[in-house]
């Protein structure tokens, strides 16, 4: 990508865009940052702007459908996404993974396998480090692991990672690409400009993935939990495989059930690169998950009591209650659009009971009505939630509380950050009263 001399307007003053904005500067374009919100540092809120601009620039939370960026597409102005900007100016070998759940733990078990084979390894993206921040630095020698997000991959037709990753796809964020087909669309776009000497790491579980990969023309290594692929990774006999040799026994990792699919996206990322199996069982086995996705935070009177506070949707929801054994789950968040009828129809037999607390707590009971669960526990707060878990655990023998909400957070929180935080706080409350 050509930058020297352009007009480039970077859209959006967060932590992506001024990275990108001082990458543009470095790089010789003339770029300044534009930011609907007028008290933003560094950014200019006057859409005026936007008509000298040739190139412009979007940070992941930007709306690309604002009439100003439709405009500009229409004068054949170039529209990309800091994603793209960074993965131009970057010489290093470039992994990048994305899904619908399991980005993060995936992104970095890659990068701690990596770095355990002695790579020079960087996790960067929607992880929190801004790939432009550090894109032209590396050297031809390195590697970034990027996680890459729907609202990144929108934008970044012509992205072209040595390796892509597509862990799953579920219904998720339709209230910013409107349709399942355009969130589709979105995701694909993390393979459709590779080349044929490039490789694409799949979930052959996933009926989604399966369909839309098959436009690929990169080298394809499928993974499976539910079958054996000759060609990629599985399960078999109790062990991680790659390709036909075993790698770790199952027992031996912090990964259950459906997160096991995480596991195998890393494994074939990484035997792909030629890590030995003895080092990648290696780090696998002291991998340590990231906070707030299905973190044990406390053992209290026989009852482990996990936080999944990152389970914002249904399908995310529903794997982690496929990694424990028989729990109390609880439930509750921003009313939105997640199918919880669809969640009570896949629940697994291990969930006894539910815990139902948030904006749309109603809503939860009536899906678990519906069909027919019956031990719904609808509470006012998440105090009062908590202490009905407990209640639920003892009286039904339950190994677990599972604090998975399947929700978004922005009833109650900034982020889903700040929920974990509050469910740590009041765990270690009710805690401190027993």
């Amino acid at each position: 990508m050509k930058l020297v001399g352009r007009n480039v307007v970077v859209y959006g003053a967060g932590a992506s865009g001024i990275s990108a904005y001082e990458l543009l500067i470095e790089k010789g374009a003339r770029a300044i940052v534009y930011d609907d919100d007028p008290t933003r540092e560094r950014a200019t809120s006057s859409i005026s702007v936007f008509k000298d601009a040739d190139l412009i620039v979007l940070s992941p939370g930007v709306n690309p459908d604002k009439d100003f960026l439709l405009d500009a597409r229409l004068e054949n102005k170039t529209v990309t996404s800091e994603l793209n900007l960074a993965s131009s100016v970057c010489v290093a070998e470039q992994i990048a993974i994305t899904g619908t759940n399991g980005k993060t733990t995936t992104t970095l078990l890659i990068d701690h396998i990596l770095k355990r084979a002695g790579i020079h390894s960087h996790a960067v993206g929607n992880i929190g480090v801004p790939f432009s921040s550090i894109a032209d630095k590396l050297d031809a020698t390195e590697t970034a692991v990027i996680e890459a997000s729907s609202y990144q991959l929108e934008n970044s037709a012509g992205f072209s990672p040595d390796i892509a990753v597509l862990l799953n796809i579920k219904p998720d964020h339709l209230t910013r690409h409107a349709t399942m087909k355009n969130y589709v669309n979105a995701k694909a776009n993390i393979f459709r400009a590779q080349s044929e000497s490039d490789y694409l790491v799949f979930n052959a579980d996933d009926e989604e993935v399966a369909n839309v990969v098959c436009e690929a023309v990169s080298r394809k290594v499928p993974f499976s939990i539910e079958h054996t692929e000759p060609s990629g990774a599985y399960i078999s006999s109790g062990f991680v495989c790659f390709r036909g040799n075993p790698v770790i026994p199952v027992e031996e990792i912090d990964f259950k059930g459906d997160e096991l699919q995480n596991v195998l996206a890393a494994v074939a990322v990484c035997m792909i690169k030629g890590v030995s199996a003895f080092c990648t069982a290696s780090a696998l086995a002291d991998f340590k998950r990231p906070h707030y996705r299905r973190q044990l935070i406390a053992i209290a009177e026989g009852v482990y009591v996990y936080n999944d506070s990152k389970s914002t949707n249904v399908s995310a929801c529903l794997c982690a209650c496929s990694s424990v054994g028989d729990c109390v789950l609880m439930l509750g968040g921003q009313k939105g659009g997640e199918d919880f009828v669809n969640l009570f129809s896949h629940l697994p037999s291990n969930v006894k009971a539910v815990t139902a607390q948030g904006e749309n707590a109603d809503v939860i009971y009536e899906a678990a009505k519906t069909c027919g669960f019956a031990d719904v526990r609808v509470c006012d707060s998440l105090e009062s939630a908590i202490s009905e878990a407990f209640e639920a655990a003892k009286e039904l023998k339950c190994e677990s509380i599972l604090f998975s909400p399947a929700s978004k957070s922005f009833d109650l929180y900034e982020n889903f950050e700040e929920r974990a935080e509050k469910f740590d706080s009041q765990i270690a409350n009710y805690l401190s009263k027993r």
